[in-house]
């Protein structure tokens, strides 16, 4: 059982690698998310309980499922 502090760790690493697979800086994320790079930024740190339109707008920017997110 993971307690929410790993998830949203694990969560943060897996939006920097899919960040930077794509080559993009956190503000070309914030960019095409139409989040702000502060934000981003506290995401992938992990200090953030995302909301599940967050998570759309996340999974919709790098085309890929939420659960796929988590992976």
């Amino acid at each position: 059982m993971q307690d929410a502090i790993t998830v949203r760790k694990n969560l943060g690493n897996r939006v920097r690698a899919l960040r930077e697979k794509r080559r993009w800086s956190q503000e070309e994320l914030a960019h095409q998310s139409g989040l702000a790079r502060s934000f981003t930024g506290a995401i992938e740190r992990g200090e953030k309980d995302l909301r599940l339109t967050t998570l759309v707008k996340l999974a919709n920017t790098f085309k890929i499922s939420i659960g796929k997110l988590f992976t």
